[in-house]
C-alpha cells in the first residue's frame, strides 16, 4: 500500500496509511508530548497533551490517522498555551514532584499551576495502598492516564482488576467494588506497574532499596 504525504512544523513525511499523526511525527524527528498513550496497552487521546493543529482545528496527535495532503502543527501560541493549560491542571491535582519528565515539560512550555490557585486536595490526599507483597499504590502521583487500567484489561492481559472511579478532581484509579487487589482478581503480572509513568505504582524492592532496607 503506498504511503500517505503529510507535512508536519514544515516538513514533508511519507507516511504509513495506519499511522496516527504521532507516529508519523516521531519518524520524522519530532517530538510531541504525551501523558496517556502507550503503545502496548492502547491508551490515546485521554490527556489531550498531544494536541496540534490541522487546518485550523485541534486534533489529538495520538488518536488522530494521517490523511493525504494533512499540514501539521506541533508548535505555534494556540498549541502551546494548550499544553501549558494542561499541564498546570494537571500539577493542581496531582503531586508531580517525582515526575522528571512532566516537570520538564512544565519548565519547558513555562506551566505555573499557582495561577489557578491553591492546588485541589482531591488525589493529593490519597494514602498508600499496600494490600500486596509486590508493589504499593501511591495514587496521590496518579495523574489518571489510565494506562494501567487498559494493562488489566483489554490492552493486554485481560483480567480488569482495575477500575476507575469518581468525577473531576475525585476520580480515580481503584480496583474493582474498591477491593484488595487479590480479591479483585489480580494475578500481579507487573503490566500496570511497568506501564506507569509517574511512580504511583512502586515495585516494594525499589521502596525498600531506596530506604537502604532488605531487598
Amino acid at each position: 500500500m503506498s504511503r500517505v504525504a503529510v507535512v508536519i512544523d514544515g516538513l514533508l513525511v511519507q507516511a504509513e496509511p495506519d499511522w496516527t499523526v504521532l507516529e508519523a511525527a516521531r519518524s520524522a524527528g519530532v517530538e510531541i508530548p504525551t501523558l496517556c498513550h502507550h503503545e502496548r496497552t492502547g491508551t490515546e487521546g485521554i490527556c489531550r497533551l498531544c494536541m496540534v493543529e490541522v487546518a485550523g482545528r485541534m486534533e489529538p496527535a495520538c488518536a488522530t490517522r494521517v490523511r493525504p495532503g494533512m499540514v501539521v502543527n506541533t508548535r505555534g501560541a494556540a498549541v502551546e498555551q494548550l499544553r501549558r493549560t494542561v499541564l498546570e491542571l494537571v500539577a493542581l491535582e496531582t503531586n508531580v514532584e517525582y515526575d522528571d519528565e512532566l516537570s520538564g515539560w512544565m519548565e519547558e512550555y513555562g506551566a505555573d499551576p499557582t495561577r489557578w490557585g491553591e492546588p485541589l486536595a482531591g488525589r493529593r490526599q490519597r494514602k498508600p495502598l499496600a494490600d500486596n507483597p509486590f508493589f504499593v499504590r501511591e495514587y496521590d502521583k496518579c495523574y489518571n492516564c489510565r494506562r494501567c487500567l487498559d494493562a488489566c484489561g483489554e490492552g493486554i492481559q485481560g483480567v480488569w482488576a482495575l477500575a476507575f472511579t469518581g468525577r473531576g478532581a475525585e476520580a480515580g484509579v481503584t480496583t474493582t467494588f474498591d477491593l484488595e487487589l487479590a480479591e479483585a482478581g489480580c494475578i500481579f503480572c507487573g503490566n500496570c506497574v511497568e506501564v506507569c509513568p509517574t511512580g504511583a505504582l512502586v515495585p516494594l524492592e525499589e521502596l525498600r532499596a531506596a530506604k537502604g532496607g532488605p531487598s
